[in-house]
């Protein structure tokens, strides 16, 4: 075979490219998915997030912060910042906060320089089930639980 050239790919060659394939399917997938709409328990803990960053920003900065949230629209953000986050339209969303905190569709969790806050309640339910984020009103801590309230 000395003359002629040998085509095709090599064993090793092969390995190389489904193990890129596999590594690239493992992270394009899960993002993917969560494009799609969001499950229930992704929604539950990007609300969490949003509310301990809450919380955060109140002792860090030494002043009060709000987590609002539109539960018509289902968006939500902090009023310390620009911009809302959005939750997945297929969602059913029912709070309860302070009387302070509430005006009309748009509720609102405040925290406090001491790290407490108004508590309350944000339940979310889709056909996979139900989460409730909660918020207690002496500590600030956020806790998601499932089931109902």
């Amino acid at each position: 075979m000395s003359g002629r050239l040998r085509t095709g790919f090599t064993l090793l060659e092969m390995l190389v490219v489904l193990v890129i394939l596999g590594l690239s399917l493992a992270v394009v997938v899960p993002a993917i998915n969560k494009g799609l709409g969001g499950s229930l328990d992704d929604a539950s803990r990007d609300l969490q997030v949003g509310l301990r960053k809450a919380r955060s920003e109140a002792v860090l900065n030494k002043r009060s912060v709000a987590l609002w949230m539109d539960v018509n629209r289902k968006v939500y953000g902090l009023d310390s910042r620009r911009g809302e986050r959005s939750l997945p339209k297929a969602l059913l969303i029912k709070a309860r906060v302070a009387d302070s905190e509430s005006r009309g569709p748009r509720v609102a969790v405040r925290f406090f320089p001491d790290g407490s806050s108004t508590g309350g309640h944000i339940r979310l339910s889709k056909d996979e089930g139900i989460a409730v984020v909660d918020v207690d009103w002496l500590t600030g801590r956020v806790s998601i639980r499932n089931g109902d309230e």
